[in-house]
């Protein structure tokens, strides 16, 4: 009877260092679910470089991204660029804005928003075949 005792004796302190054991890992949990945002480090990209930009949109090939000012963002307007590292970048904001504009009538508003006033011929003619599209579509 004595030997069933002290096998329960150790059964029960398993069990018990065991319960310890999950006790201390469950408060763990509980400290990385209650922490707050603010105590988390979360770095967000300031600046895109031209070739982010350019993954970011899409649409045409990167050499013609870089040689039309007019697809970047701000449409080339020197006051939306910046070098950062002697690198070519936009501010986050810029980009966010400037990756929700489609060609059509989107990009003729969005250069004049730009600042942009003399818009070459092709650019126009791609800007209208773009809208001729988009009223087909609807």
């Amino acid at each position: 009877m004595e030997i069933v005792n002290r096998d329960f004796d150790l059964y029960l302190q398993a069990i018990q260092l065991q319960n310890e054991r999950l006790l201390r890992e469950l408060e763990e949990v509980r400290k990385l679910i209650t922490e707050k945002p603010s105590e988390k480090i979360e770095v967000d990209q300031e600046f895109y470089t031209l070739e982010q930009c350019w993954r970011i949109k899409g649409g045409c090939s990167l050499n013609t991204f870089k040689a039309n000012p007019l697809l970047r963002v701000g449409c080339g307007n020197p006051k939306y660029s910046h070098y950062i590292g002697g690198r070519l970048c936009f501010k986050k904001q810029d980009v966010l804005r400037w990756k929700t504009v489609e060609d059509g009538q989107d990009f003729l508003d969005y250069a004049q928003e730009c600042g942009i006033t003399v818009i070459p011929e092709k650019y126009l003619r791609l800007a209208q075949k773009a809208f001729k599209k988009s009223e087909v579509l609807v």
